[in-house]
């Protein structure tokens, strides 16, 4: 009864130079494995700690 509608997707490629290409890669090897937010970690345990302690 429907038709078959085919939709495409449009991708947004974005072309980079070698140069650019590893300045990002740097970059992320340099986040990668540094806890960026310390103090919003630490208040999530604080209170995950409290929700486990209550009685229930």
């Amino acid at each position: 009864m429907g038709k078959d509608i085919k939709m495409e997707k449009k991708v947004n490629i974005i072309y980079m130079s070698e140069a650019t290409k590893k300045r990002i890669s740097k970059a992320s090897d340099e986040i990668n494995g540094k806890n960026l937010f310390t103090d919003k970690i630490e208040l999530a345990k604080k209170t995950l700690q409290d929700v486990k302690s209550l009685p229930i």
